[in-house]
């Protein structure tokens, strides 16, 4: 019987591995835990169960959120940022996903204020005229504190938690062999590309490990909107800003559902038309977008002005994509499911030969559902999300950040709905898209484009004679090499072989009955209770051989 080899990990991660695979046994996910090979990893206690049947209690989803809890940030954060991928995961697993909690508790403030000064090179003292060691706000990857510089500006100081980018990068390095077995044992992986999500989970995470990062992100924001009074972002103190720490200028605001009912110069219909106007100009005119814009990232500052707080999750959308987007949004506006076929074909990457004029008949079933609704009842986020639903059923795969995007388009119609029962976003929507599109057909614009097609066709038709070369010169050199790849391939080799070890053991079993019955007719050799020894004994290994068989087909529960 052939021998069932595991896979091989680091020696400085097989304590967390075990923490992992012992964590999946104990929420009922035994049955992936071997099927990765990955038995040997679960501690003792749980290792019962891997041949049992998953517990009976909650769904899969449901369970998959609780050991996701379980594991830690990580974890939970790649749970969050597969809750945005509606195109590619089932409905109630994004719907259960969606509901992890990123609730950790505040570092002891002798640690916090440890790693302050870590960060600083220098005593606290000498930085602050005044250091709060308990933080108005607390995450899994930092905290945030108020304090007043020795110049006398008031800040907030968010210092990333010790030793969290330690952790983090052994729990991706894990991730990745993890979902790199999943695609090689696991039927059906290939339909969620795992490696790819894991992959681009891992960028994400770590822009958002470097705080530095985030504040350079203010600084263009900033620079984006400078000439807009109605809005406005914290101050970056970069002579006080690392990779661990960011001092940013403290805001004193309103948190922007606490501004109802309206308090005195506060308005709140004002406020959402102007959240959402700053919202589609983020996305359509810079393609740099809040990512995260929940009520808590929002604080209303006199004079209805909007500050945005927390951008170390951004989405980017690059010039293409957001004309694909304005397209989609104006193919909402005039009811044309052809312009909004073309558009998701622009955007989204096709696994598989798309019907055009059966995707454009889905559509014009989609619009059909809301035609008679006035745009002030019109909500984009259910039409976004039954958008999704159809790009799922046709496979067409949306890069991450436009997942980012339909969540934050439906966060902010969530905030505005809530500050103004009327407010329509697809009513504000329209006249930026015009505007946008209009911008775009101007002769100036269509020159400036029409130029950078043209060094593009000159930058390619120069590289062909060069490719072309190449591809002869390996051909004759018998370097050239198509490379096929197999994919589902997996699950049936390991079947195959399976169904042969048992033929194998069979086969011993039938021929230990064979050749104890020729011993027991004969009749020779030692004697046991009047019959041969030799013949005895093999019908009595072939009967516990035979049972050792019979209790492995049923435990797999395939007969």
């Amino acid at each position: 019987m052939a021998k069932r080899t595991g896979p091989v990990f680091p020696a400085l991660h097989l304590r967390r591995l075990r923490e992992i695979t012992t964590v999946l046994v104990k929420y009922g996910f035994p049955d992936v835990v071997s099927r990765l090979r990955l038995e040997r990893t679960v501690a003792m206690g749980r290792r019962l169960r891997l041949r049992g049947r998953p517990r009976p209690w909650g769904t899969r989803a449901q369970r998959l959120r609780l050991a996701l809890e379980e594991l830690g940030p990580t974890f939970i954060k790649f749970g969050q940022a597969l809750s945005t991928r509606a195109d590619l995961l089932p409905a109630e697993l994004v719907a259960e996903l969606s509901r992890l909690q990123d609730q950790v508790p505040p570092l002891p403030p002798g640690v916090a204020v440890a790693a302050v000064e870590a960060e600083l090179g220098e005593p606290i003292a000498v930085v602050f005229r005044e250091f709060d060691p308990e933080p108005v706000a607390a995450a899994s990857i930092a905290q945030v504190h108020r304090a007043v510089l020795s110049s006398g500006e008031e800040v907030a100081v968010k210092v990333r938690r010790p030793g969290i980018e330690t952790n983090i990068e052994r729990d991706l390095a894990i991730m990745a062999q993890l979902a790199r077995l999943a695609d090689r044992y696991l039927p059906d992986a290939d339909l969620y590309h795992l490696t790819e999500l894991v992959s681009e989970f891992a960028r994400s995470i770590r822009r958002e490990l470097d705080l530095s990062l985030e504040g350079r992100t203010i600084e263009r924001f900033a620079r984006n909107f400078a000439a807009d009074s109605s809005v406005k972002f914290p101050r970056v103190y970069r002579h006080r800003t690392t990779r661990g720490l960011l001092t940013l200028e403290y805001i004193h605001g309103t948190k922007v559902l606490e501004i109802l009912p309206a308090k005195e110069g506060l308005d709140p219909a004002l406020v959402a038309r102007r959240g959402a106007d700053l919202m589609l100009r983020q996305v359509l005119e810079h393609g740099l977008f809040h990512a995260d814009p929940h009520p808590a990232n929002i604080f209303v500052l006199p004079g209805n002005v909007i500050c945005l707080l927390d951008l170390g999750n951004v989405g980017r959308l690059d010039r293409a994509m957001r004309t694909a987007l304005a397209a989609l949004v104006e193919g909402i506006v005039r009811e044309d499911p052809e312009r909004m076929a073309r558009a998701l074909m622009a955007i989204g990457r096709p696994l598989r030969p798309v019907d055009h004029r059966q995707l454009t008949r889905d559509l014009g079933e989609l619009l059909d559902a809301y035609s008679g609704v006035t745009f002030s009842d019109l909500q984009v986020g259910p039409l976004l999300q039954e958008a999704v639903t159809v790009m799922r059923r046709y496979r067409l795969q949306f890069p991450p950040d436009l997942m980012l995007l339909v969540r934050a388009f439906v966060t902010i119609e969530g905030v505005g709905r809530q500050l103004d029962p009327s407010f329509a976003l697809i009513e504000q929507a329209r006249p930026v898209v015009m505007a946008i599109l209009a911008e775009r057909l101007r002769p100036a614009a269509l020159a400036a484009r029409a130029g950078e097609v043209g060094r593009e066709m000159a930058e390619a038709i120069q590289a062909l004679p060069r490719d072309l070369l190449e591809i002869v010169d390996k051909a004759k050199d018998d370097r050239l090499q198509i490379q096929f790849v197999h994919r589902g391939l997996e699950h049936f080799v390991q079947e195959m072989d399976r169904s042969s070890n048992r033929l194998s053991f069979a086969i011993v079993i039938a021929a230990l009955i064979v050749g104890s019955s020729f011993v027991l007719q004969r009749g020779t050799g030692p004697m046991i209770f009047g019959l041969p020894a030799v013949g005895l004994v093999g019908f009595i290994a072939a009967g516990v051989l035979g049972l050792w068989l019979a209790v492995g087909i049923l435990r797999s529960g395939r007969l």
